[in-house]
């Protein structure tokens, strides 16, 4: 969830007690991509946001595969 939408849940008085990331494990291979530019646009995580270095290193599959 985005920090957008959870600081809207939060200050309309909702509690959310836990926010929780989608474990890596249950991520596809093509979803990397944009997981990561997620990540770097305010997405939740608890780990390090990917930076302009980072983002450019993380690559999906050719159009052709």
């Amino acid at each position: 969830m985005s920090n957008m939408k959870y600081n809207a849940i939060v200050n309309s008085g909702i509690q959310i007690v836990e926010r929780v990331p989608i474990p890596d494990e249950l991520l596809s291979e093509d979803a990397q991509v944009e997981i990561a530019a997620k990540k770097a646009a305010g997405y939740y995580t608890d780990g390090v946001v990917p930076d302009e270095n980072v983002l450019s290193t993380i690559k999906g599959r050719n159009l052709t595969d």
